[in-house]
């Protein structure tokens, strides 16, 4: 899965939001001082990619782009945020404005005690507003050439990320029914090993 979902499959605290989030670019490390929140984030986020990876579901999806492909996991999980931000709705008693404006406001005020690189992170993130760019075909156009700016010359020189553009329009209706399929149970996954949702939370 990738940023919004992370964020979304969270308990409702902003360093466990944030922790699942950064779990990638800190490499799963937190720092020295970071909360209990933040490091249960961290753990939920290896949770999540577990049971992704290993998914039947999710394999169908990868295998609709082609029989090879180095970067098929990278696309089906971007491909998926776009997926939850078009059925936000089924997921979430927030809307995806409230949810979005709500998280952006509470995690550029609690990565100002983060180390510098998760600082910059979380103020990247925010400022690019990738998040819900996603939305859109042109976002996912425009994240795919994200990727290979910071793909290789070796892996570019046997494919791109914006060379799954055509088959990702082509598949999308496919993929589309591998999400509605998959994700509530992700949900369910995320639930049974939660230690708290409290009434306030997001999901509906």
């Amino acid at each position: 899965m990738n940023w919004l979902a992370h964020i979304f499959i969270s308990e409702n605290h902003i360093d466990y939001q944030l922790g699942n989030l950064l779990a990638d670019p800190l490499k799963g490390k937190s720092w020295q001082g970071s909360s209990k929140k933040l490091e249960e984030g961290i753990r939920m986020h290896g949770r999540i990619d577990s049971f992704t990876d290993s998914h039947e579901v999710v394999s169908k999806s990868k295998s609709r782009l082609g029989p090879k492909g180095y970067l098929k996991g990278v696309i089906i999980d971007i491909a998926y945020d776009h997926l939850l931000i078009k059925n936000w709705e089924r997921y979430s008693k927030k809307s995806l404005e409230k949810f979005i404006g709500e998280f952006y406001e509470k995690a550029i005020a609690a990565a100002e005690s983060y180390p510098d690189d998760a600082k910059s992170f979380v103020r990247r993130l925010i400022n690019s507003n990738n998040l819900t760019s996603y939305g859109t075909v042109e976002g996912l156009e425009a994240a795919f050439a994200r990727i290979d700016r910071r793909l290789s010359e070796r892996i570019l020189s046997k494919e791109s990320a914006v060379d799954y553009i055509p088959v990702i329009k082509r598949e999308i209706c496919g993929i589309e029914k591998d999400f509605l399929k998959f994700f509530p149970g992700l949900i369910r996954h995320f639930k049974s090993n939660s230690e708290e949702l409290d009434s306030e939370h997001w999901f509906r």
